[in-house]
């Protein structure tokens, strides 16, 4: 199965990797591409960083951290740039851009899977190694930190194997790497003492605690460090499972229960606990490229009318009314992620013009008879930016959300019963 898969994957996108196979394909593949990381990251130029992106960064300035949904991307290390012609790697990747790139086009958001293998720290996808963590870190994450000042950026590791090894090396790391120690968001740190939430954009960005780092072991995690404990700083929903449903990755699911406490854990502190929205659908990235075509029902995963219902939907299910601080889907260049991302921080418009058959697949929750995506007069930006405020670029649209989410719920129940 394996093989077929990967003659069928190197055929369709790249089909010059399988000539000169004898035999085995799988063994041509073995001895043809190498795993070891390869030197293959982008070169920063500021002149990436859009007069637009600057625009949004310097507007979120007097919100709280806790208050700004951001675009994450997962497993943003397995990118098609670094997978230049290996095929195994092109098999594991769920990006299109370098991790630099991704951050120049708006993603704050960085999911890496880590693993100590060969004496170093290893950025992986399953057993295929695309690069070492360290140089990662300084070819493409701190050029982007000293290019764009106002920028912050959440680095959420999920980790394999000795987890012990992996908190030894990431201490070693961080003393290698001063220009991203001092710049690591710690919840305990003096500056944040007599804070009773989280700070503002501005105070991180005063204090340069501007890299927020997540784990999601706790033998891995440390405050000191400020590499936080992901379970006492999150909730998120789990990413297996059906994209028209949403469960809780931590806790059991019960319509009564919220999924998490409000308030995070672990610190003196009542700050309101982070919400992370898993939205990939596959085991695969190459599986999920498929789904994220934009011609697809709801404008494909990552369209207005599948995201933003399932975003809606994951706000309803965990009880605790809260928007997403995180956003994470594969292939992120692809799609509508940005715009619905700006929208639940700014207000706006809801999409349209998608391919739908019923409202279900709609973000306005209104199919048209041409099967197309519109909107209802109650969508028009005037009432909805008059339903966030009288200042829609502020983040007071939580009950809105809410109330979406309620009336999409209501159709899916409709759906379901007449």
């Amino acid at each position: 199965m394996l093989v077929d898969f990967a003659s069928a994957y190197a055929a369709e996108f790249v089909p010059n990797a399988i000539d000169g196979f004898n035999g085995d394909p799988l063994d041509g593949i073995e001895k043809s591409f190498s795993l070891s990381p390869k030197d293959v990251f982008y070169t920063p130029t500021n002149a990436s960083l859009s007069t637009e992106l600057f625009q949004d960064e310097r507007s979120i300035n007097n919100m709280s951290f806790s208050d700004v949904s951001w675009v994450s991307s997962h497993n943003s290390h397995a990118n098609r740039f670094a997978s230049a012609e290996n095929v195994l790697r092109q098999l594991a990747t769920n990006q299109e851009h370098s991790v630099y790139e991704q951050l120049s086009r708006g993603v704050r958001g960085l999911m890496l899977d880590i693993e100590f293998r060969n004496g170093s720290l290893q950025c992986v996808h399953g057993f295929v190694e695309f690069s070492l963590l360290r140089d990662l870190i300084l070819r493409e994450i701190i050029p982007f930190l000293n290019e764009d000042e106002q920028c912050i950026i959440t680095i959420d590791f999920e980790t394999r194997g000795d987890a012990e090894l992996i908190r030894r090396a990431l201490r070693d790391l961080l003393e290698q790497i001063p220009d991203l120690e001092r710049r690591i968001f710690r919840v305990n740190d003096k500056h944040w003492e007599n804070h009773t939430e989280w700070p503002t954009i501005a105070q991180m960005r005063e204090a340069d605690q501007r890299v927020l780092i997540l784990v999601d072991n706790s033998v891995v995690a440390s405050n000191d460090m400020g590499i936080h404990y992901r379970y006492n700083v999150t909730m998120e929903n789990h990413w297996q499972g059906s994209l028209d449903s949403c469960s809780p990755r931590y806790s059991i699911a019960d319509l009564h229960v919220p999924w998490s406490m409000p308030y995070i854990a672990g610190f003196d502190k009542t700050w309101t606990r982070l919400f992370t929205l898993n939205h990939f659908c596959c085991s695969t990235g190459i599986e999920s490229l498929r789904r994220v075509n934009p011609t697809r029902i709801g404008g494909g995963d990552n369209g207005w009318g599948t995201l933003f219902p399932r975003m809606m939907l994951c706000i309803a299910e965990s009880g605790l009314g809260r928007k997403p601080n995180f956003v994470a889907v594969d292939w992120v260049n692809i799609g509508d992620v940005h715009d619905i991302v700006d929208y639940m921080n700014f207000g706006g418009r809801l999409g349209v013009g998608q391919r739908c058959e019923s409202g279900l697949d709609c973000a306005t929750g209104s199919c048209s008879a041409e099967k197309v995506c519109h909107c209802q007069p109650a969508c028009s930006e005037s009432t909805w930016n008059a339903t966030f405020g009288e200042n829609p670029r502020l983040p007071s649209n939580t009950a809105a959300i809410i109330r979406h989410a309620e009336h999409l719920l209501l159709v899916l129940l409709l759906s379901v019963f007449l």
